[in-house]
């Protein structure tokens, strides 16, 4: 789980980036404000996907 986490969360940074760039060609539109929010959203899921798989993992190896 924690590689599907830091891929959100890489994907995150990339779409702030693409955002960032967006707004200094065109300026802050609906397009740009839905690109933010989905970066948010896959932020805060990265780094709780990273949060759980930690947990996920030291669950799985106790196990035979």
């Amino acid at each position: 789980m924690q590689k599907r986490g830091l891929t959100c969360v890489g994907l995150a940074f990339l779409l702030i980036v693409v955002a960032a760039v967006t707004i200094e060609r065109e300026g802050a539109n609906v397009l740009t404000l839905i690109i933010l929010a989905a970066a948010g959203v896959l932020f805060l899921a990265g780094f709780i996907l990273v949060g759980l798989g930690s947990r996920a993992d030291k669950k799985g190896k106790a196990e035979p």
